[in-house]
């Protein structure tokens, strides 16, 4: 069991699920999503998460711009992007911008996603 927080956010609900269920069975406990990025956005100031997963092609609010709503509130927050549109302006923008750390294409193995994670999330247990 692990202490951190990670939040997901992608308006693919199959997406959300299959990360938290493969994040539960890894050991993250506190694990929430959220389907676009308002809600997102909303969630983060709430939950103050360690770890934030976002999609950039998203209805309401895109990935891009609540990742730099985020960085605004805590410019220490810590975002990957995982999309399926990876060449996309938004999806360019929110790393060269450096509103997140790194860039993953959907789909994604799960031991591509691990390894991410495990580099930009030091485990700490419970």
């Amino acid at each position: 069991m692990y202490n951190q927080k990670i939040l997901i956010v992608d308006d693919d609900n199959s997406v959300s699920a299959s990360l938290m269920e493969v994040l539960n069975m890894e050991g993250f406990d506190d694990v929430d999503s959220a389907n676009n990025g308002l809600v997102g956005l909303e969630k983060y100031k709430r939950m103050r998460p360690d770890l934030v997963i976002m999609d950039i092609e998203m209805p309401v609010m895109n990935g891009y711009e609540s990742s730099q709503k985020i960085k605004e509130i805590d410019p220490d927050a810590n975002i990957l992007v995982l999309t399926g549109t990876p060449d996309s302006t938004y999806a360019r923008k929110t790393i060269e911008e450096g509103y997140a750390s790194i860039l993953l294409r959907k789909p994604v193995t799960w031991r591509n996603l691990r390894q991410t994670i495990e580099t930009y999330l030091p485990r700490q247990a419970a």
